[in-house]
């Protein structure tokens, strides 16, 4: 009986931890596949992610534009990164709504190469309110980065070399994720409450691609993984309803097992 009373109960606990830290949600990944420069990139990194999503118990669907409506996603994976794929006005609005509804999203860019697509991510972040912030370029050394809170963890990784990055002149209203000075870096965040035109949405970008193909390293692999998870929960707070069903799940184990005892 003893030995029931011990596998009911990690059972219960798995399965309330379990639900407890999940945050499932429906995820778009919009990746250009039809329009993409380097398909093979793109495939990787489309793969990667839905792979990623899957795996922390979230929906991914990807499509090769932005759709015509978002409201059924929690999540907005833009991945492109051509200068092809560069937002437009409609896309910046589109967008901007997402955000202020209290949406999450990525949105990548790329190297000096791909400066026409950076761009429209710059004029995104200043339509929210994030800053004014200026294209860097890092072809001088700069790839390695410092990887900062809370993008170090879970899965560890203090430092990462990008191939080929593009960079931010600085963070604005968010922080860095990673950075290879006080002023300038590839990853920008911007968690709920810092972007004045939109206070409840979350927004991320990074000037690489390579980074999140699951090819390309444990660090590079491990970013992605954490970057994965703050777009998850940027708060870190478990979700009420989750935390509800904590204790429900105990309280029932409690009376389980109280049932138990008195039987044998």
């Amino acid at each position: 009986m003893k030995n029931i009373i011990r596998r009911a109960t990690i059972a219960m606990v798995v399965v309330c931890l379990t639900v407890s830290m999940g945050f499932a949600g429906t995820v778009a990944i919009i990746n250009g596949a039809s329009t993409t420069s380097e398909t093979g990139t793109t495939s990787l990194i489309t793969n990667n992610l839905v792979a990623l999503e899957t795996a922390v118990g979230n929906t991914p669907t990807v499509l090769d534009t932005i759709p015509a409506n978002l409201a059924g996603f929690t999540q907005v994976w833009d991945i492109r990164f051509d200068n092809s794929a560069a937002l437009t006005a409609a896309d910046l609005a589109q967008y901007a709504a997402f955000l202020v509804s209290g949406g999450n999203m990525f949105v990548m860019g790329e190297n000096l190469f791909f400066t026409t697509r950076d761009d429209s991510v710059l004029a995104l972040i200043s339509q929210l309110g994030g800053g004014l912030l200026g294209f860097v370029d890092t072809s001088a050394g700069q790839d390695t980065q410092t990887v900062n809170p809370p993008f170090t963890g879970p899965n560890p990784v203090t430092s990462l070399t990008y191939s080929a990055s593009g960079g931010f002149d600085g963070p604005g209203t968010g922080q860095f994720i990673t950075q290879f000075s006080p002023t300038a870096g590839s990853g920008i965040a911007f968690g709920p409450g810092t972007l004045s035109g939109a206070p409840l949405g979350t927004l991320t970008t990074i000037f690489d691609v390579n980074f999140m193909q699951g090819d390309q390293g444990t660090d590079a692999q491990n970013l992605t993984k954490n970057l994965v998870g703050f777009v998850n929960n940027p708060t870190g707070v478990p979700e009420p309803a989750s935390m509800l069903l904590l204790g429900t799940g105990l309280v029932g184990l409690a009376s389980f097992g109280r049932r138990l005892r008195k039987r044998a």
